[in-house]
C-alpha cells in the first residue's frame, strides 16, 4: 500500500483506522464507519498506479475526503454512537452528505475501472434520505456517478508529470454535483436530534464549496495538513454562543460559513458569480487562501490581498 510517509501519519488520528481498518473484499457497508474509511483508503491506493501522485502519494486529491470523514467521526456528526462502536446512522445529514461522497465516488470508480464492484449494503434502517437500495443508485445521483467516473477515468491518464489541477477541477465538479443533492436533501428537514445552528452550518459548508471549487482548492496530503485540519468545529453545534468557545481561527471560520448559509439564494448566485471571475487565471487560484480569507474575512492586515482580488476581478 502506497501512502504518505508514516512517520507524518502517525501523529494524527487518522493512523489507527487507516491502519486497522480491513480491507473490503466482496461486500461495503457504508454505515460502517471503518468500511467508509477503508474505502476511501482503497481509492487512494488505486489511483496511484506508476507513482502519478508520488511514491508516498502525497499528492493524490483523495486525502482531504479521508481527513473530513475522520472529522465527522470524531465530532459525533455521523450520529451519537459512531465514535464507540463504528456504527454510522443513516438518518444523520452529515452522514449522508458523506455517504455521496464516498459511495457514490466508490461506485464512479468501478465504472472507470479503477476498482472491482462490490455489494453495497443497504442502509439498515428507513430513513428520510435516498441510498443506493438493491444495487439500485437514486435517480437523483445518477449523473453524479457519472462526473466521479468522468474523474477516475481523466486520472488514468495521467503520470508524474502530470499537473494536477485540471484533475482537481474535473474533481470538484463531480463533488458539487454531489453536494447539490443535499442541499436539496436538507432543505426543509427537522433538524433533530441535532440543533438548528448545526443544520445551518452544514448548509453554509455545502455552500463553501462552491468557492473551493471554482478555485480548483487544493486536497492533497501536504495541503490539507497544513491548512485543512485546524478550522473546522470539534464540537456539535448547539447555539450561537457556542462560537465564543472556539479557537479564534475556528471561531472566523464558522461564522463565515453560517453567514453563508443565511445568504439569501440571489445574492449568494451573485457573490458566487464574482468570486469565479476573480478565480479566471492560474496566478489567483494559487494564491487562494489569501484572497478567500480577504472575500470572507475583511481586515486591515488583508487589504493588500484586497486590492489583489479586485484588480484580478476587475482584470480583462
Amino acid at each position: 500500500m502506497t501512502s504518505a510517509h508514516p512517520d507524518e501519519l502517525a501523529v494524527l488520528d487518522l493512523y489507527q483506522v487507516w491502519t486497522t481498518a480491513e480491507d473490503l473484499t466482496d461486500r461495503f457497508d457504508p454505515y460502517r464507519f471503518d468500511h467508509r474509511m477503508a474505502a476511501y483508503r482503497a481509492l487512494v491506493d488505486a489511483t496511484n498506479d506508476g507513482d502519478r501522485f508520488g511514491t508516498d502519494n502525497r499528492r493524490n486529491p483523495l486525502w482531504a475526503w479521508l481527513f473530513q470523514l475522520q472529522w465527522q467521526c470524531r465530532t459525533d456528526r455521523l450520529g451519537p454512537t459512531t465514535g464507540t462502536d463504528g456504527r454510522i446512522d443513516p438518518d444523520a445529514p452529515w452522514a449522508y452528505g458523506n455517504y455521496t461522497l464516498s459511495v457514490i465516488p466508490w461506485l464512479g470508480a468501478v465504472r472507470a475501472g479503477v476498482v472491482a464492484p462490490l455489494e453495497i449494503a443497504d442502509a439498515p434502517s428507513p430513513s428520510r434520505f435516498g441510498y443506493v437500495r438493491s444495487g439500485v443508485v437514486p435517480a437523483e445521483l445518477a449523473r453524479s456517478v457519472e462526473h466521479w467516473a468522468d474523474y477516475f477515468a481523466l486520472v488514468k491518464t495521467m503520470d508524474a508529470t502530470t499537473d494536477t489541477e485540471p484533475v482537481r477541477i474535473a474533481l470538484w465538479k463531480a463533488h458539487k454535483t454531489c453536494l447539490d443533492v443535499v442541499v436539496t436533501a436538507i432543505a426543509d428537514i427537522d433538524p433533530a436530534p441535532y440543533a438548528p445552528i448545526e443544520l445551518t452550518f452544514l448548509r453554509g459548508w455545502c455552500r463553501m464549496v462552491d468557492y473551493l471549487g471554482a478555485a480548483a482548492w487544493r486536497t492533497d496530503f501536504d495541503f490539507m495538513t497544513g491548512h485543512g485540519l485546524d478550522v473546522l468545529p470539534e464540537i456539535l453545534l448547539e447555539q450561537r454562543s457556542d462560537l465564543h468557545a472556539l479557537p479564534d481561527k475556528v471561531r472566523r471560520n464558522v461564522a463565515n460559513v453560517l453567514r453563508l448559509a443565511t445568504t439569501s439564494p440571489r445574492r449568494h448566485a451573485l457573490n458566487l458569480r464574482l468570486w469565479k471571475r476573480i478565480m479566471r487565471t492560474r496566478a489567483a487560484r494559487d494564491e487562494v487562501i489569501a484572497l478567500l480569507d480577504a472575500v470572507f474575512d475583511p481586515r486591515p492586515d488583508n487589504a493588500a490581498a484586497r486590492l489583489r482580488t479586485l484588480r484580478y476581478l476587475l482584470r480583462p
